[in-house]
């Protein structure tokens, strides 16, 4: 009976976490604002399945969760977040924010006790489905950029027209192109590595780096064309590195050090020919303040950045615990004189959020919060690399490690120019490389030979 109902459960949560998975980037698609928050999918889902968890948990008497290096920096985040609502303008969205991490900790939690599940069964399948759902979008953003040509401003979810009803901006079911790229951008990462270490875990490598890697450059975000040239350069220093030490390339490493180098000159080409006819494409520009374009876009965030800052530093309980997530524009709002924020209504508090990760985290949890959650990070990237260091692990792990490290260093970077600490992508993310990382620490211990290699075999 308990084999039963293991079985048809763990069929549940995987039904329920490939629609969370696929869904996770979704901003504008099956979502509900209330009251200026966005309630999305993903989140009704994960809070299903958490329902049934529980219920199986109670049913099994199973409840045994593994526990985890992370837990308590987490933990410690948690309860910061929580005690800095009490100093925020707004506590009510403060606490519901702090309820949102929670949330994402249990998700956390859930991840690393279904990965530990099954053998490695489940950690393979999550893996998977998380890494193909990536190509997924991608098909979905090729659509959308392709529909307009024929049914123009009827195509659903377009925020942004470069051509009206004609050439779209890329965002797919998110709030705008960048927010799209900065999402994208981790599997791009993840399949660009796992292309160029020829990893025998997944299929379709090639195609999919074409995929994620034309769809962030069509979506026109020009966040996600700084990220493109950041990851191309990185697999330009790997190659670099692997001819440095072996004096000679492989096929395969010849084929992607041309490959790179095309791409190079593509792009830097582009640049050039955009440089030197800036009439022609001074749409690109605009919103930066180069070749006379408008300097919207890099204003606003520059500000945002400066005044967020000016919260943390106003007062020394702010510098301490902060003024609650979610509460720096309504503490702008709140002091207009002081930062020259003047806006109406709960719901229209959006336009004086941070889009800085480390500012918006100073000025939420202040500098203890924001201690345990660099904490929680550097545990996070330090097991991933001794993983992916461990010659005792099989090389399929190693390399998915050294994508996983990566992707997530590519998302901080680039969450320093735009959005928050609270995406529910980057949650995932984290989520999926601690239960990875527990998983695998877990199967190395006991030697289990479907991931060992002892020293005297090889």
């Amino acid at each position: 009976m308990v084999e039963k109902i293991d079985r048809y459960s763990n069929y549940l949560y995987r039904a329920l976490l490939l629609l969370i998975i696929v869904f996770i980037s979704s901003d504008i698609f099956l979502t509900i604002e209330l009251s200026g928050a966005t309630i999305r999918f993903s989140y009704i889902l994960f809070f299903v399945l958490f329902i049934f968890w529980i219920i199986y948990a109670s049913i099994t008497k199973n409840y045994a969760i593994p526990v985890d290096k992370t837990y308590l920096p987490l933990i410690l985040f948690c309860f910061v977040s929580c005690l800095s609502s009490l100093n925020s303008p707004f506590p009510l969205k403060s606490l519901i924010y702090s309820l949102w991490t929670i949330f994402y900790a249990l998700t956390i939690v859930f991840l690393v006790w279904f990965s530990r599940n099954n053998r490695l069964d489940n950690l393979d399948w999550m893996l998977k489905v998380y890494f193909y759902s990536y190509f997924a979008i991608s098909i979905i953003g090729f659509y959308q950029f392709l529909l307009p040509f024929i049914i123009g401003e009827k195509t659903p979810f377009i925020r942004q027209w470069w051509q009206k009803y004609t050439l779209a901006r890329i965002n797919i079911f998110s709030y705008e192109p960048s927010y799209f790229a900065t999402y994208m951008l981790m599997g791009f990462f993840i399949w660009f590595i796992l292309w160029i270490r020829k990893s025998d875990f997944i299929n379709y490598k090639g195609i999919t780096v074409i995929a994620t890697g034309l769809i962030i450059f069509l979506s026109s975000s020009r966040i996600g064309w700084i990220g493109i040239a950041l990851i191309i350069g990185y697999g330009f220093i790997e190659l670099i590195g692997y001819w440095s030490i072996n004096k000679k390339l492989t096929k395969q490493k010849a084929i992607f050090f041309i490959s790179l180098i095309v791409l190079i000159i593509f792009g830097i080409s582009l640049l050039l020919i955009m440089i030197n006819n800036p009439e022609r494409f001074k749409f690109v520009f605009e919103g930066t303040g180069l070749f006379d374009t408008s300097e919207h876009s890099y204003a606003e965030r520059s500000e945002r950045t400066i005044q967020t800052f000016k919260v943390f530093l106003d007062k020394p309980i702010n510098i301490l615990i902060g003024v609650g997530p979610g509460g720096a524009g309504a503490y702008m709002v709140n002091n207009p004189e002081k930062f020259e924020m003047y806006v109406e209504g709960f719901e229209n508090l959006w336009a004086t959020e941070p889009n800085n990760l480390i500012a918006e985290l100073l000025a939420s949890v202040g500098i203890v919060g924001f201690i345990f959650f660099l904490w929680f990070i550097v545990i996070i990237f330090k097991r991933l690399w001794s993983l992916y260091k461990n010659n005792n692990l099989v090389e399929k792990y190693r390399i998915i490690c050294l994508a996983m490290f990566w992707s997530l260093a590519i998302e901080l970077i680039i969450l320093q120019f735009n959005q928050n600490y609270l995406r529910p992508y980057m949650w995932l993310h984290i989520g999926i490389s601690i239960a990875l990382a527990n998983t695998l620490e877990h199967f190395l211990r006991i030697k289990d030979p479907l991931i060992y290699i002892s020293y005297e075999k090889k």
